[in-house]
């Protein structure tokens, strides 16, 4: 059987770019997978919440709006409680 040059020189590039493509692919998703999720905490200039404690923090302030609604509270003490709970 013969070979000639370009056939058997075309099918050995076309094998190094499958195997290239092979590893490429699943490489670049999975670093493009990494980048969205730790994109989205880039925008917002810090690490995401937990969950919990997210809603521990906006029922307290719900409490403290309601409290100095009331009149219970001043205004000095509504910041300085306010600022106390979102430093936390």
């Amino acid at each position: 059987m013969m070979h000639d040059g370009w056939s058997s020189g075309w099918t050995m590039w076309g094998m190094w770019l499958a195997m290239i493509a092979f590893w490429l692919v699943p490489l670049v998703v999975v670093v493009g997978i990494f980048w969205l999720i730790l994109g989205r905490d880039r925008k917002r200039g810090e690490r995401p919440a937990d969950p919990v404690d997210f809603d521990e923090n906006r029922r307290a302030l719900a409490i403290l709006k309601e409290r100095y609604a009331r009149g219970e509270i001043s205004r000095d003490e509504y910041e300085r409680i306010k600022d106390d709970i979102l430093s936390s």
